[in-house]
């Protein structure tokens, strides 16, 4: 099982693509480079990165991707089947396998849940979702392949207030805590591609796997 260090931060992270010079530079980068299911003939590299502070869980991924594509535009739309990363999480691991869900396609359009399993989630309504901040290197509300995709980034700002209401209970962590996790990278097109942080063994491509998370570690 893999595991990192989730560092505390006294002020808000940017949401930008920079991570030089940021207080991004204190997070561990965690390489999203388990690939399974598919052989794809590059495995291009994605790296996320995770702070946290009192109130606000933040992530940052950085994807190199040569073939960019979003159609999904709603809030909790079908993100997976887009060039999308995600964030699985058990806030609360001693109390059973619930864990939050974020898939984020590569314009910023996201999708919010928690629950025991892949079916029956419960969805972050609109109201508590204008709580959630997204920024994203690609304008949308969707984008097209094109000859010169290179990468995108994405930059994310949960509130544990957000997450509590999803999950009944409150989450915020605090130095020692540990969450199971696991940060994941789908494309579908031209050749699929899926690839994971901690390794999952399924014979099919599931995401929904919380035995198989790693752990985060807060600071």
């Amino acid at each position: 099982m893999r595991t990192t260090a989730v560092r505390r931060v006294s002020k808000s992270p940017p949401l930008g693509g920079d991570v030089a010079g940021t207080a991004w530079e204190r997070a561990d980068p965690v390489p999203i480079d388990r690939f399974r299911w598919t052989a794809p003939e590059r495995r291009p590299s994605t790296t996320a990165r995770v702070l946290y502070d009192d109130e606000t869980l933040y992530l940052h991924y950085e994807v190199v991707d040569g073939h960019s594509y979003a159609t999904a535009t709603r809030l909790n739309g079908p993100v997976w089947e887009d060039s999308c990363v995600e964030f699985f999480a058990a806030p609360r691991p001693a109390s059973g396998d619930a864990y939050v869900n974020l898939e984020v396609n590569c314009v910023g359009t996201f999708r919010l849940g928690y629950g025991a399993g892949r079916t029956d989630r419960a969805l972050v309504d609109p109201e508590a979702a204008g709580d959630v901040r997204i920024r994203s290197s690609i304008d949308g509300p969707t984008k097209d392949p094109e000859p010169d995709d290179e990468g995108w980034w994405v930059a994310a700002a949960l509130p544990f207030e957000t997450l509590g209401a999803l999950a009944g209970d409150a989450v915020a962590p605090v130095s020692g805590d540990r969450w199971r996790a696991n940060f994941y990278r789908i494309r579908k097109r031209p050749e699929p591609l899926y690839a994971a942080w901690n390794p999952v063994d399924a014979p099919e491509p599931d995401f929904h796997r919380p035995a198989e998370f790693g752990e985060l570690r807060f600071r």
